[in-house]
């Protein structure tokens, strides 16, 4: 029991600590950029929920560390609430009075405040890249020279004509730099066909496979269901460990980040037009039950050799650079879905931005009423299939 409770103290403490950080972030992006062209800041708050410490700023605004410590959120002068609503009444009073105008998000030139807006996403991608360089320089990286090795009898791979020693060069016409770009690939492709281009014998041959749906064991203790491909990798296969120095390090958490977008963006585009399945959305629970999972991986003593003692510096310092990388991809996935055009998150309003640029006006106050309901309505939408998805892997772990 007192097992339990320590792993399930261990699990809220690493998602709360990941996902607020990731989030405030966010928030600090808006704030910062609103600060660079005047706009007053009225709250600043790290959590929602009622008030545990608040302070103001010289600037007068509100810092507050609130009880319920799941992300944040910053409030302009103008602001119905902590989503950015329009309060129209005081913006009439503002504009009336006009000694504070200059201060208002909402009367601030379109430009202006579209680079407000992109701040946030903007923010989660520099702490991708300042994570994962810090992870280079700290951890290192290891690269998988993606030659084949077994085939599985019976699996698509060996329906589509793989052999061992093949050399992948390209999934999809996607260069095949490493071993995980060919899991990653196949791993939410399940039922569709995909191209691959190997070389054999010095010669590239094309082939065409399509990975079958199963349910696997994901590492963290739980299955998922997973596009199968059946081969496995080759003992051959060269392995690169290389830690990097400041500046190659910094262009390796480009390349990180830009290759994580790339697979997200990617089955973002499946999933709209039907190529993807919803199964792979995860909500809140989904995050907070993997970051519980990673966290307690870390610090279990698993590999310990019998009869030596738990090194607790070591557990720490796994704990850390597994929640750091939890963070990377994190921020990485908030930045991008934040971009979407959709009324409720920052890609929405870039889109009304956008509209008011070319039109020399706003949307009219229904339409932007009926889009908000619509963004709404699809958010709730992905929630639900995110939480169905998050209750059903929970059942699967548990029983």
């Amino acid at each position: 029991m007192t097992d339990l409770l320590g792993s399930g103290l261990l699990s809220v403490a690493a998602f709360v600590a990941v996902i607020s950080f990731v989030v405030v972030i966010h928030e600090l992006g808006h704030y910062l950029a609103g600060r660079l062209f005047g706009v007053h800041a009225e709250a600043f708050s790290i959590g929602f929920g009622p008030t545990l410490f608040s302070w103001h700023d010289r600037r007068g605004t509100l810092w507050r560390i609130a009880g319920l410590p799941l992300g944040g959120y910053v409030r302009f002068l103008g602001d119905a609430d902590a989503a950015s609503a329009r309060d129209h009444e005081t913006l009439e009073r503002l504009r009336d009075a006009r000694s504070d105008a200059g201060k208002v998000f909402h009367f601030k030139p379109v430009w202006q405040r579209a680079i407000i807006v992109l701040a946030g996403p903007a923010a989660n991608f520099i702490l991708a890249i300042a994570l994962f360089a810090a992870l280079g320089m700290v951890r290192g990286d290891v690269t998988i020279e993606p030659r084949i090795g077994e085939i599985v009898a019976g699996s698509p791979a060996d329906a589509a004509g793989f052999q061992s020693g093949d050399l992948l060069v390209s999934i999809d016409g996607q260069r095949a730099r490493t071993f995980t770009d060919l899991s990653q690939a196949v791993m939410t492709r399940a039922g569709q066909p995909m191209r691959f281009t190997v070389e054999r014998d010095g010669a590239e041959l094309t082939l065409q496979a399509t990975p079958r749906r199963e349910m696997r064991d994901d590492g963290l203790g739980g299955t998922r269901a997973f596009g199968f491909l059946g081969v496995g990798l080759s003992p051959e296969a060269e392995i690169v460990q290389r830690r990097f120095g400041p500046f190659e390090a910094l262009g390796h958490g480009v390349t990180r980040t830009a290759d994580i977008s790339v697979t997200i963006v990617d089955y973002m585009a499946r999933l709209v037009t039907f190529r993807a399945s919803f199964e792979h959305i995860n909500g809140p629970l989904g995050i907070a039950t993997t970051a519980g999972q990673i966290a307690n991986t870390a610090v279990s003593d698993t590999g310990t050799e019998a009869g030596d003692s738990y090194d607790v510096g070591a557990a720490l310092v796994r704990l850390a650079t597994s929640l750091v990388l939890l963070a990377g991809l994190l921020s990485v996935a908030i930045g991008l879905m934040n971009l979407l055009p959709i009324p409720v998150l920052d890609g929405g309003h870039l889109v009304y931005y956008a509209y008011e640029a070319v039109a020399k006006h706003p949307p009219s106050p229904s339409v932007q009423s009926l889009g908000l309901k619509a963004g709404l309505a699809l958010i709730l939408g992905l929630m639900v299939v995110a939480t169905w998805n998050d209750l059903s892997y929970l059942v699967g772990l548990f029983s």
